[in-house]
Parts: C-alpha cells; structure tokens; sequence
C-alpha cells in the first residue's frame, strides 16, 4: 500500500516534468483535484476543519491552512540573532485559500512576540531565511527567499527587513530574474553577501539546481553553479557564523542514476566549499560515493553547520535498498575532521533490527509522499562543541490518524565527541493520538531548529498538522493548524532507556527570569505518578501546577507567573523514586 502511494505521487511530479498545469487534474487511483505546489493552485472544495486546540509543545506564534512548507528538505525557518531574538518564517494560507504568502514573526528574549505578519505578496510561498551578519547586533535583519509569480512565470525572490524585528515586509525585494528558478534557499555571509539555491525544471526530465550569488544585496547576481541533481528538491545553504570565517557550504543530493522515479530516493550527497564569502567555490564533492550495487542510499534531505572550530558537520536521510524506497530509514553523520559517517538513530523502541534500521508497519500507517520513518535531521551545536540532532518520524505503529496517515513526532540524539558516538534517542514531543480524526491529530512536522544552543536552550518553530500527511499532496483533509515556536533545554535530548526516573538536569524554566510566563520542560523515563508545585522563598505552598499519571517521555507546562509578586520561587517535580526543584526569578 505504502509503494503504491508514493508512485502516485512520483506520477504527479512527472507530470510536472512533462510541462503539466499544477492545475491540471491527473489521473491517478483514487483520483483527486491535483494539487499544485508551486503557488497557483487549484481550489479544493472539501470542507476545512477550524483549529480548536492541541497538546503539542511550545507557543503559538501563528496558524497555516496549508501545512506542507517544503518540497524535500525542510532547510532553515528559525535563526536567532547575536541579541538572543528569534527570527521565524513560514508559508501561510488563509481559511478558504483566498490568499497564501510568508509569514513572519519575531520573538523577544522575554518569551513575547512581535506578532503574525504577512512577509510577501500573496500566492508566494515556499520560504526559507538566514540572518544578516552585522557589526552591531542591533544592526542584524531577517532574510528571506521565496518564489512569486510576478504575472510572466515564477521567479526565486530575497527580501530583507528594514530593521531589527520592525516587520517592514515586503521591502524591495529582489531577484536573479531567472524564470521558473522555484524553491528558493538562502544564506547571508558575514559581509551581506547574498547566497540563493533554487530548483527548476528548463527541460522535461531535468532537475537542475542553480547557486546564484549577490555581493551588493541583491541589486545584481551571478550564477557561480548548476547541476542536473535529484527529483525532489534537496538544496541547503549555511554560512559560517565564527567571528572571521568567511566559509560558506552549499550542500545538495544528486542522482545516482538518471531514473526519475529513483531520483527522489536513491542518491549521493554532494557539497561545495566557499572559504571567501561565497565569491569563489571549490570542486564538488561526493560525500557519500554510493553505487548503484550498493544497499544504501541517500534520500532527498541534507542539513550542515559549522562547529565552533569551524569545522563541517553533515547529517542526512538514509534508505535501505533492500526494503524498496520507503520502508525503512536511518540519519546519518559526516564531520570534515575525521571524515567518518555515523548512524545517529538508535533503534526504534517498537521494533529491534540489527542494523538499527527505523521500519514501516506492513499494513500500517502510510508516511505520507516523500517520506520516511526518520527523516529531515536538524544539526545544532553549542558552546561546548555537543553536537544534537533533532529529526521527525516515528517510533509507534499503532500511531496514525483515521485516514491512515502517520502521526509524526520529533526526536532527538546527541554527542558528546565531536558524532563519533550519539546516545539513544528521546522522544521529544510524544503526542501520540492513535485514530484521530480531521482537527484533532497531533501530527509534529515541519520542523526546523536553530543551529545554535542559546542560554542552554533549543529553538525549533514546526507546524502542528491536525490532520496528518501533507494536504497539497492530496493526503488529508484541510485543516487549520498552529505554528509553534518551541523552546526548551538542550539535556531534555538524550535521556537514554537505562536511567530510571526524572533526570535532575532534564528540568528546565524558560525564560528564567520571567515577567508573564515560564515555560517548564521535563522528562520521566517511565511513566508514574507525577506532581508539580509552586513553592515561594519561605517554603510556602503558591499552587499545585499540575498532578496525575504521565507517560515517559518530554511534557511540557506552562506556569502562568503575571499575578505573582517579585521575589524567587522554586519549582518542585514529585516522583516516586525522587523529587527535583528548580528555582523560578519573577521580574515585573
């Protein structure tokens, strides 16, 4: 069932190669209205379900009709600036489909934010940012790259803001002015030079990528590469951020044969190396070097960052051959200094295989078009040199909604010793809601997460799909769905099975002071009977925050602190073999 699916998607992306309308209705098992994916898509009339509340982790910054925002991997949505500001993109439909465009939002180092505001003019989409570097930190914008179609074909476009979280969208933005280069990707080096990958189609049964460069924002650009790469569009950009570098890695996944319906699944990672601002590039590596008699290959997402000593870290999608393409998957790890590759996954709780390879359920839920069992790592790095990966997948057969489609949900796994070794993966999210229907799955996708620790504490922004698989690819039925920002401290990754109870360092209060509110994360390895009370400096009971059995796993919960007076107030985890405190500062 699993294949058959996901040729009919590969079917729709022919048709797409063959010169197609996305509005054009294809026949396909099953046939539904042909969903587009480029930005004029046509109007599906099923009616949509309206957002009526969730448990998934962190705050709501802003909702989307239109859960998909990206084709292949998912690149980079959330930065945070050298003044502790998150600066968060997405693609945002409104209710009906009346318009779709870039989000943006902007969230103080107090926990509040700017507001949802509209990035770009309408029936854009696909948006990816980086943050310029700046002398000043005060100085430091939001970049953004989406696709538009101005009125004579789609064109890539960058924008930048007028101001540190002013919000001025759009703001001149600019283009290569190359028709039909889609699904843009960006970087901003430390003198502004702009660094813009996208994806097209010049000729049926071609998948190029370009790299186009800008040294004077935008205002001219000069394609510096372009290769026939893989079917689905696997481009990343990162720009180092260490005081002085000039280094600059644009990453893709190539085909190892010229067959289309293997090109999305059965690749090789390439990249290629700037070391002076992006204005000259070295040769094109082939990290991997798979071959076609090879029972490993690359799927279509890469991620990268350059580690405190400026040194390159690759994490990408892997699938086991022998399995057919969407069975069975593992993430990846390169680093530049030892040139090894390292399985970052360990094995699924749900099921063992030797080979620590994460399986889909024969006859049971559907992942969903141009995904896998684990998929889209996200590398992030802090200030001493730990390395965590976060991806999305799942861990749980009996975990998908009504309509058959899994619920996803995040993971996590970090090292200590530069990706030699990573510990066993945690469960971040755990929001299973096994059969849920349209409006109340607890589906985590889309994840994208600041390459940086802050203050001990990840950022990541993803849509919440209350409806799982992607609505665009015809899985699904429209729904309303939150975007959330989520922050929470790095040791809530890694918790491995042998501990036995609530893990001390794994109790985090962000932000910590607090004016409104504190966000509080922790994490019980197995499930007991768990209390959570408010305590002021003199030991007196404030309010009991939260009692009953909970499930292993990370939970996460909100402490409402704008009636409490200024002072110090202490935190306190009851469980059965230990009790854990944290002390929580009220500034107002």
């Amino acid at each position: 069932m699993i294949q058959q699916r996901h040729m009919c998607k590969a079917i729709i992306m022919v048709a797409l190669v063959a010169g197609i309308c996305f509005a054009t209705s294809v026949q396909i098992a099953n046939p539904e209205p042909c969903i587009g994916l480029i930005g004029d898509e046509q109007v599906n009339t099923r009616t949509g379900i309206p957002y009526l509340g969730s448990r998934g982790p962190g705050d709501q910054i802003g909702t989307t009709w239109y859960d998909y925002q990206a084709n292949g991997g998912y690149g980079q949505r959330i930065l945070l600036d050298d003044n502790g500001q998150a600066h968060i993109d997405w693609m945002k439909m409104n209710a009906g489909q009346t318009s779709r465009y870039c989000a943006w939002n902007f969230r103080y180092t107090d926990g509040s934010y700017y507001g949802e505001t509209q990035a770009s003019n309408s029936w854009s989409g696909y948006v990816q940012l980086d943050i310029s570097q700046e002398t000043t930190p005060d100085d430091q914008v939001t970049a953004i790259a989406y696709h538009f179609n101005p009125g004579a074909g789609y064109y890539s476009y960058v924008d930048l803001d007028g101001g540190q979280g002013w919000g001025t969208w759009p703001n001149n933005p600019t283009s290569p002015e190359d028709a039909d280069h889609l699904w843009p990707y960006i970087g901003v080096t430390s003198n502004r030079n702009l660094i813009l990958a996208s994806h097209g189609y010049p000729v049926p049964g071609s998948n190029m990528i370009y790299l186009d460069v800008s040294s004077d924002t935008g205002a001219t650009w000069s394609g510096v590469f372009s290769v026939d790469s893989c079917a689905t569009i696997s481009e990343f950009i990162r720009t180092s951020r260490n005081p002085g570098s000039g280094k600059v890695v644009f990453g893709f996944t190539k085909f190892i044969t010229d067959s289309f319906i293997s090109g999305q699944a059965d690749n090789n990672v390439w990249y290629l190396l700037s070391t002076d601002n992006g204005l000259t590039w070295g040769s094109p590596v082939n990290l991997t070097n798979y071959q076609p008699a090879d029972t490993v290959r690359a799927y279509n997402n890469v991620n990268m960052i350059f580690d405190n000593n400026d040194n390159l870290h690759i994490a990408w999608t892997g699938r086991r051959v022998t399995d057919n393409y969407y069975i069975s998957s593992k993430i990846y790890h390169w680093d530049e200094v030892s040139g090894n590759i390292t399985i970052v996954n360990s094995p699924s709780t749900y099921y063992s295989d030797p080979g620590g390879w994460w399986i889909a359920a024969t006859g049971g839920g559907d992942y969903g078009g141009w995904r896998l069992p684990a998929d889209q790592p996200q590398l992030i790095v802090d200030a001493n040199d730990d390395l965590y990966c976060l991806w999305c997948g799942n861990d749980d057969y009996n975990d998908y909604a009504a309509d058959g489609f899994v619920n996803g949900e995040f993971y996590g796994a970090v090292s200590h010793d530069n990706g030699a070794t990573w510990t066993d993966y945690t469960n971040l999210t755990n929001t299973r809601s096994p059969g849920a229907g349209p409006g109340a799955c607890d589906d985590e996708d889309y994840m994208t997460a600041c390459p940086k620790v802050v203050n001990d504490s990840i950022f990541v922004t993803y849509v919440e799909d209350k409806d799982a698989g992607a609505w665009p690819q015809t899985e699904g039925i429209l729904t309303e769905n939150p975007v959330r920002c989520w922050v929470f401290h790095k040791d809530l990754v890694g918790i491995e099975e042998g501990q036995t109870e609530v893990v001390s360092t794994a109790l985090s209060l962000y932000p910590n002071p607090s004016m409104r509110s504190s966000v509080m994360n922790y994490a019980i390895v197995h499930a007991g009977e768990v209390s959570i009370s408010l305590f002021d400096a003199a030991g007196r009971l404030i309010r009991v925050l939260d009692h009953g059995y909970r499930v292993a796993g990370v939970h996460t919960l909100e402490i409402n602190t704008g009636n409490l007076t200024n002072g110090t107030y202490f935190v306190i985890v009851d469980t059965p073999v230990e009790k854990v405190s944290r002390s929580l500062v009220i500034i107002h």
